[in-house]
């Protein structure tokens, strides 16, 4: 197992629903959350699928490097997800 941080954008619109596809997604595919924090709704800097504001959420994971790679392919198919970004920590 590895340790990941995993930084997602949703519409703020559907905030709640955003996030709990994002917890089911990581149940899915067997990946355990360490910590999570909600950074909260800000202006993007430019819109993103015509969004001018997203929520911030970050989430430190362990996971395979298998799984991450199936959580991409999902997270690309979710319409609620606008962006998200998976780095690899040391450690």
């Amino acid at each position: 197992m590895r340790n990941y941080e995993i930084t997602t954008i949703t519409r703020s619109t559907a905030k709640e629903v955003a996030k709990n596809e994002v917890v089911d997604i990581f149940k899915k595919h067997s990946i355990s959350v360490t910590a999570e924090e909600d950074w909260g709704q800000k202006k993007l800097w430019h819109p993103i699928k015509h969004q001018d504001y997203g929520t911030f959420t970050h989430f430190k994971v362990n996971a395979d490097h298998s799984s991450i790679e199936k959580v991409e392919r999902d997270f690309k198919l979710n319409q609620n997800l606008l962006r998200s970004m998976i780095v690899r920590r040391n450690g």
